[in-house]
This record gives structure tokens, C-alpha cells and sequence, in this order.
């Protein structure tokens, strides 16, 4: 059974990457929803309930699991991770899909924009270098979830 964490910059598809894998895989979740992230007061970062995720992994060890989030504090939850992959974009095609989704305001405001940009300047190239894949989504999401599935050592019969 593989655990995963799907992580990388607002908009380049993660939520819909995982949506379609938890056609085939009901332990997919989706961490900027249902509490599984909050906002930490001291620091105001984002960060994820680290507690939480491990004690489900814990809990499901039986099953596979994908996760997908990004966080300053994911570090956290590696060691209890077969597999975390980095999904990128180019910046001009994250600012498209930000302005056409409707499931998530975040990045829609000039002020929530230039925090993306500036963390994908930032913050990119650091999560690539702790991941094990990084997968450009610049192509079908059905192509996405079988390179997915054969580096994770799934099959790609369920699609």
C-alpha cells in the first residue's frame, strides 16, 4: 500500500489531479478542506495538522492514500510518505486556471496573485529538491494520474 502527497504551487491542478484519482482510490483527500490545514497565529502560515494526517496514515495503513496540500510544515508528515510528488506549471497557465476555478477564491485578488508568485519564486525549487517525482501538468489530467499510478507502482486499469 503507498501513501503520496501530491504538493506544489496554487493552481497548477492538484485538487484536480486528486479529484480524479479518488475516482479509483477513495482515500484521497483533498488537506485545504475539512481541517485538515489552519492558520497558525504566531506565524500566519498555513500549516497542515500534521497529528491528524499521521494518525489517519496510521489508521488506513492497509489502504492506499494520496494526499494533496502544500504547506510550510509538510516536512512533518514525510516519513510516514512513500511517495511525495511535486505537480508544476508555468506561472501564465497557474494564473488561468486561478481565474477560472470555482471551488477556491484564494488567487484572485492582486494581493493573493503576488503571494503565489513570490512563492513559487521562493518556495518551488525547495519542494522539488525534497520530492522524489515532479510531474509537469501540461498535459491531460488522464495522463497525469497513469504517470502518477507507474511511479507509485499502481495500476492504471481503474481510469
Amino acid at each position: 500500500m503507498v501513501k503520496v502527497l501530491l504538493t506544489g504551487m496554487s493552481g497548477v491542478g492538484k485538487s484536480t489531479v486528486l479529484k480524479q484519482i479518488s475516482k479509483s482510490y477513495s482515500n484521497s483527500i483533498d488537506l485545504d478542506y475539512d481541517g485538515w490545514i489552519h492558520m497558525d497565529n504566531l506565524s500566519n502560515d498555513r500549516k497542515m495538522d500534521t497529528s491528524r494526517i499521521i494518525s489517519y496514515i496510521q489508521e488506513y495503513n492497509d489502504k492506499d492514500i494520496f494526499f494533496s496540500g502544500t504547506t510550510i510544515n509538510q516536512k512533518e508528515i514525510y516519513p510516514y510518505l512513500d511517495f511525495i510528488i511535486t505537480l508544476t506549471a508555468p506561472i501564465e497557465i497557474m494564473r488561468e486556471r486561478i481565474l477560472s476555478r470555482e471551488n477556491n477564491s484564494f488567487g484572485k485578488s492582486n494581493h493573493d496573485w503576488e503571494k503565489i508568485k513570490n512563492d513559487k519564486r521562493d518556495f518551488e525549487q525547495l519542494i522539488i529538491k525534497s520530492s522524489d517525482f515532479v510531474i509537469s501538468t501540461e498535459q491531460t489530467v488522464n495522463n497525469i494520474v497513469v504517470e502518477i499510478y507507474s511511479l507509485v507502482g499502481l495500476s492504471s486499469n481503474h481510469l
